[in-house]
């Protein structure tokens, strides 16, 4: 799983929060304040790039993974057949 978006002057904010992600999470773990800091990281940049707001979310979700505060990062536009399924969903929209 990596969410991958294109070159774009987003580019060093999101190493910069992938950075301060690696630090919080090397010093909170999965606790509070890092989820704090995670929304507040998330909230400025999506403020900032608000083009990019799918994109920004999504790789703030695999640095999640990456850094084992998640198992597996739920990427937005991801709807996986069988968690309809799950849901009492059928796998047509019709009724």
């Amino acid at each position: 799983m990596n969410a991958r978006i294109a070159r774009t002057a987003l580019d060093p904010a999101l190493s910069n929060a992938w950075t301060q992600l690696q630090v919080l999470h090397a010093q909170h773990d999965n606790g509070a304040p890092f989820w704090s800091a995670y929304q507040a990281i998330q909230a400025a940049l999506t403020e900032a790039h608000p083009h990019e707001r799918v994109a920004v979310c999504n790789q703030l979700a695999t640095f999640a993974e990456r850094l084992g505060a998640v198992e597996h990062a739920h990427l937005l536009g991801e709807s996986p057949p069988e968690l309809f399924r799950l849901r009492g969903h059928a796998d047509s929209t019709s009724p």
